[in-house]
């Protein structure tokens, strides 16, 4: 089966799957830590993580 590239990981808005590969978490980890860091962008239907935001949450709470 054909799979779309969904993009750069390295860009600033990632998707959720894009983000749970990223720091190897669950999707609900990832979305309650993203809320918690202010870091969902929602343009119309589209769920978005600020990468740099929400890496920098997870190392200042648990760095």
């Amino acid at each position: 089966m054909y799979k779309k590239e969904t993009g750069s990981i390295q860009s600033d808005l990632v998707t959720l799957n894009q983000m749970c590969e990223v720091t190897n978490l669950g999707s609900s980890t990832v979305r309650r830590l993203a809320s918690e860091a202010a870091a969902v962008r929602k343009i119309g239907k589209s769920y978005r993580i600020n990468r740099r935001i929400f890496l920098d949450y997870i190392e200042k709470i648990y760095g």
